[in-house]
């Protein structure tokens, strides 16, 4: 699927059925050969359309996971930025010796040895792999990872947080920093509710309650109007 789905993807919830969506704003982006273009206008304003590509690989809810190796992260999600995008990016396959991820144009100089990053829009090697090493040119993994593929497809790499299995002291749930803290006073509410202390649990069931609402108030803007009628009484 297309990168930051989370800004250009909407989904809605009908019972057991989730309905998908995409944000269309007064552009369209198609494939011509192996590029993306920019259409001319066709639209007036923002608007939602039915998706114009295939789901391959099925379809994840944020924060949610299918796999226990997702449960933990290493890194924070905020610090996980790091996007290169283009042609130039060619897959080869080293036989006995590591795959690497090539770039004629030197972009992959913000990737660090041990990132995990996530390939979409190859031919035949679209997915997640962690980085043995890396420099501006040279991306390298693990030997047998890679189909060889020559640089042609409109490719982008970006930056995912590490995962585990199990906690350690780097590690947190895979949630934003915010959910995260929501968690802390939940288990925290959980804990004094065992001891029998009511009142300090029912201090961190709010706490919880209120970092949930700020987490989800940085992601929705509501507007309510009302009509004013002559002489409404206020």
């Amino acid at each position: 699927m297309s990168y930051r789905t989370h800004k250009n993807w909407f989904y809605q919830l009908y019972g057991r059925y989730v309905h998908l969506w995409q944000i269309a704003d007064n552009s369209v982006i198609d494939t011509l050969g192996n590029y993306k273009i920019r259409l001319p206008a066709e639209r007036t304003s923002s608007q939602l359309i039915y998706p114009d590509e295939d789901i391959t690989n099925g379809l994840r809810i944020e924060y949610t996971s299918f796999t226990e190796s997702d449960l933990f992260i290493s890194e924070a999600l905020e610090t996980t930025t790091v996007t290169v995008s283009g042609a130039t990016i060619a897959f080869v396959d080293g036989g006995g010796s590591s795959d690497t991820i090539t770039d004629s144009a030197s972009g992959f100089g913000d990737f660090a040895a041990t990132d995990k990053i996530r390939v979409i829009g190859s031919s035949d090697n679209d997915g997640d792999y962690q980085l043995t090493n890396a420099s501006s040119g040279t991306l390298t993994v693990a030997t047998g990872t890679f189909t060889a593929e020559t640089a042609a497809e409109s490719i982008t790499i970006y930056q995912i947080p590490k995962t585990g299995a199990t906690a350690d002291e780097s590690a947190h749930v895979n949630l934003n920093r915010m959910l995260c803290l929501a968690v802390v006073d939940f288990m925290k509410a959980k804990q004094l509710e065992l001891q029998g202390d009511i009142q300090a649990k029912e201090y961190y069931i709010k706490e919880f309650w209120k970092k949930v609402a700020d987490d989800q108030s940085n992601k929705r803007n509501i507007s309510i109007s009302t009509p004013i009628p002559a002489y409404s009484v206020r």
